[in-house]
C-alpha cells in the first residue's frame, strides 16, 4: 500500500474527484447521446425505407392492376417498365436496398439483386405472407453471408381493397451503425481530452489549496516543537487566506501565552524553591506530583524517587490512607512525628488545602509542611529554663528565709549556732550570685553576641595555669591532675579570659564528679593540617549515660540533679563553655561511658605564623 500513499494527499484527492465527476458526467452524457443518435438514425433509416417502399407500391399498383386485368399475365414490355422503375427508384434513394416485386401469389416478378434466377420463384417468407394479407411488416435480421444487420420491409400493393402484390425490401444498416460508431468515438475522444484538461486544471486548483495547507501543517509541527519564530505565508484573501491569518494570530497569541506561563512557572518555581516551608502537591488519588526542596530536606527523600516509586502523600507522611483519614476535609493543621532513615525523629506541622475543580469535585491537595522540631524543643527548653531558674532561686531563698527566721526567733542568742546559720546564709547567697552571673552572661551572649578580645596567646602557659589553680582542690578530694603537653605548642589566636573560663568549667566538673582515687588528664596536641590546637580534658569519674549526652550542653540540664546542687553547680557551665568555644570559630564535643569516665574535647585556632 506504500505505492498508493500519494493518493491520500488532498491535492490528488481533489484531482481524482474532479476526474471522477467529469468521467461520470461524460458517461451519462455519452450513454444518452449514443442512444439518441442511434434512435435518430434508426428512425430516419426506417422512414426513408418506408417512404421508398410506399412510393414503389403506389407506382407499381397500376402495373399489377393492368396485369390482373390481362388475366394475370404481364407482358414483357410491362415487366421491363417495372424493372426500370424499380432501378430508378432504388438509385435515387440513399438506402441502397435490394427490392423484390412479388405478385399476389407470392411469385417474384422483378428484383434488383444480381442473381435474377429467383424471378418466377415463389417466396415463403413469413413477412411476405403477412403483407399479402394486407398488413405492412418489418423486421431486423443478421445477413448470414456478411454478418451485417439488415432491415426487412414488406409493403402490400393494393387498391380498392384488392391486394395486387407486395414490395419486398432488404436494406443493410451497417453504414448507419458505422456512422454512429464514428460519432461515439468522437465523443469518447472529446471525453478523454476533457479528462486530461480537468486533471491539469484540478491539479492547479488543488495546489492553490494544498500549498497553504502544507505550509500551515509544517508550521503547526514547528509550533508543537516550540518554534514560534516564523508564520505562514498568506497567498490570497479567500477562506484559505483567512485561515492563514487566523493561524498566524493564533501562533502569536500562543507564544505570548506560553511565555507568560513560563514566567509564572519560573516565579512559582523560585518561590517554592526558596520557601522555608515544605510544599507537596498530590492529585485526587493522593499520588505526589510536586515536592519542593524544603520538603525533600525535611523528609530526607528525593522527588525523583517518590515519582519513580509512585508513593502517595499518605505513605510519605506516614499517615493512614484516605479512606481511614479524609484529609481533604481537614481544616486544622496536624502535628505528626516521623522517624527518618537516619533514625532522627522530626516533628512536623502539616496544613492540608484541598483543590476544587469547577464541577465541585476534588482536584487534588496541597500539603504545607513546617519543621517544628526545633521550635518545640526550644519551647520545651524555655519551660524547663523557667522551671529550673525558679527552682534554683527558690531553694537558696527558702534556705535563707528559714535561717533568718530562726535567727529572729532567738537563735542569735547562741553565738555558735547563729554564726553557723550566717555562714549557710552567706553560702546560699553566693550560690544565687553565681547563678545570676551565669544567667546574665548567657543573656548577654544571646542578645549582644560574644565580643572576644582575641590576641596571640601561649596556650601551654594557660594550661599550666589552669592545672595549678585546681591542684589544691583536687588534692583535697584525693584526685590526681596530670598535664600532658608537648614541649613546643603553636601560638593560638584566642581570648585568654574566655579560654580560662572554659578550662575552669571543664576542670571544675571533672573534679566534682571524679571520686577519691581518680585521675584527671589535661592534654594538648597541635593539628597542623587543620591549623588548630586540640585540647582534651578527661577524667575517670562517674561518667554520663549515653541517653543524656546529646542534651548535656543544654542550659540547666543535669544528669544527677540532687548531686549537682549539693556540689554547688548551676547547670550552666557547659552551656557557657560551648558558647565561648564556638565564638572562636571551632567546636566542643563530649564522649562518655557511665561509671567509666568522661572526655571533653575542644579546639582553638592557631595564630598565623605563631610558634611555641
Amino acid at each position: 500500500m506504500l505505492q498508493f500513499r500519494w493518493l491520500k494527499t488532498v491535492q490528488w484527492k481533489v484531482v481524482v474527484i474532479y476526474i471522477l465527476l467529469i468521467l461520470m458526467a461524460m458517461q451519462f452524457i455519452g450513454a444518452y447521446f449514443a442512444r439518441e443518435v442511434e434512435r435518430y438514425y434508426t428512425n430516419n433509416f426506417s422512414e426513408t425505407l418506408n417512404t421508398q417502399a410506399t412510393l414503389l407500391a403506389t407506382n407499381l399498383e397500376r402495373y399489377l392492376r393492368t396485369g390482373k386485368e390481362g388475366k394475370d399475365q404481364l407482358s414483357d414490355e410491362v415487366k421491363k417498365d417495372i424493372d426500370v422503375l424499380i432501378d430508378n427508384m432504388v438509385k435515387l434513394n440513399s438506402a441502397n436496398a435490394n427490392v423484390q416485386l412479388i405478385d399476389q401469389n407470392g411469385t417474384v416478378i422483378s428484383t434488383t439483386e444480381g442473381d435474377r434466377s429467383i424471378i418466377g420463384q415463389r417466396t415463403s417468407q413469413m413477412e411476405v405472407t403477412i403483407a399479402l394479407l394486407g398488413t405492412r411488416n418489418e423486421s431486423l435480421r443478421i445477413d448470414p453471408r456478411t454478418g451485417h444487420r439488415v432491415k426487412v420491409l414488406v409493403v402490400p400493393i393494393k387498391g380498392d381493397n384488392i391486394i395486387y402484390g407486395a414490395v419486398y425490401m432488404v436494406a443493410s444498416m451497417e453504414k448507419m451503425y458505422t456512422t454512429i460508431r464514428k460519432i461515439i468515438n468522437i465523443l469518447a475522444t472529446g471525453t478523454v481530452i476533457a479528462l486530461l484538461f480537468t486533471a491539469v486544471l484540478g491539479f492547479v486548483l488543488a495546489r492553490t489549496i494544498t500549498i497553504p495547507v502544507k505550509e500551515m501543517t509544517k508550521q503547526a509541527k514547528a509550533v508543537a516543537k516550540g518554534d514560534f519564530k516564523s508564520g505562514v505565508r498568506v497567498y490570497s484573501e479567500d477562506e484559505i487566506g483567512q485561515l492563514g491569518i487566523a493561524f498566524n494570530h493564533m501562533t502569536t497569541r500562543l507564544r505570548e501565552a506560553i511565555l507568560q506561563q513560563e514566567e509564572e512557572r519560573e516565579k512559582l518555581a523560585g518561590i517554592l524553591s526558596n520557601m522555608s516551608d515544605g510544599v507537596i502537591a498530590a492529585n485526587r488519588s493522593g499520588q505526589i506530583i510536586l515536592m519542593n526542596r524544603s520538603a525533600e530536606e525535611m523528609l530526607q527523600i528525593k522527588m525523583t524517587d517518590v515519582l519513580a516509586q509512585g508513593k502517595t502523600l499518605y505513605s510519605v507522611l506516614r499517615l493512614p490512607p484516605e479512606e481511614e483519614m479524609p484529609l481533604f476535609a481537614e481544616s486544622d493543621p496536624l502535628i505528626i512525628e516521623i522517624m527518618l532513615e537516619n533514625r532522627e525523629v522530626v516533628i512536623l506541622r502539616v496544613t492540608f488545602t484541598p483543590l476544587q475543580q469547577d464541577s465541585g469535585k476534588k482536584g487534588g491537595i496541597i500539603a504545607v509542611i513546617q519543621d517544628v522540631t526545633e521550635e518545640l524543643r526550644l519551647d520545651q527548653q524555655r519551660r524547663e529554663f523557667v522551671a529550673n531558674v525558679s527552682h534554683e532561686l527558690r531553694t537558696p531563698l527558702t534556705t535563707i528565709k528559714s535561717y533568718v527566721e530562726a535567727l529572729l526567733d532567738g537563735v542569735k542568742e547562741d553565738p555558735q549556732l547563729s554564726n553557723q546559720f550566717l555562714r549557710v546564709t552567706m553560702a546560699e547567697t553566693e550560690r544565687m550570685i553565681r547563678l545570676v552571673n551565669d544567667l546574665l552572661q548567657l543573656s548577654r551572649f544571646d542578645s549582644q553576641g560574644l565580643k572576644l578580645n582575641v590576641r596571640h596567646v601561649d596556650i601551654a602557659q594557660l594550661l599550666r595555669y589552669a592545672a595549678d589553680r585546681f591542684s589544691m582542690q583536687s588534692e583535697q578530694q584525693g584526685v590526681t591532675v596530670t598535664l600532658d603537653i608537648p614541649k613546643k605548642l603553636p601560638i593560638v589566636s584566642a581570648d585568654p579570659d574566655a579560654i580560662n573560663q572554659v578550662l575552669d568549667n571543664l576542670l571544675s566538673n571533672a573534679v566534682k564528679y571524679t571520686p577519691e582515687g581518680g585521675s584527671i588528664h589535661l592534654r594538648a596536641k597541635a593539628e597542623t593540617k587543620a591549623n588548630r590546637v586540640k585540647i582534651t580534658v578527661s577524667d575517670t569519674g562517674i561518667g554520663i549515660p549515653s541517653r543524656d549526652l546529646k542534651r548535656i550542653f543544654e542550659r540547666f540540664y543535669r544528669v544527677d540533679k540532687a548531686r549537682s546542687r549539693s556540689q554547688g553547680g548551676t547547670g550552666l557551665g557547659l552551656a557557657i563553655a560551648r558558647e565561648l568555644v564556638r565564638a572562636h570559630g571551632t567546636d566542643i564535643e563530649i564522649t562518655s561511658e557511665w561509671n567509666e569516665g568522661t572526655t571533653v574535647t575542644f579546639w582553638i585556632p592557631m595564630a598565623e605564623g605563631g610558634t611555641g
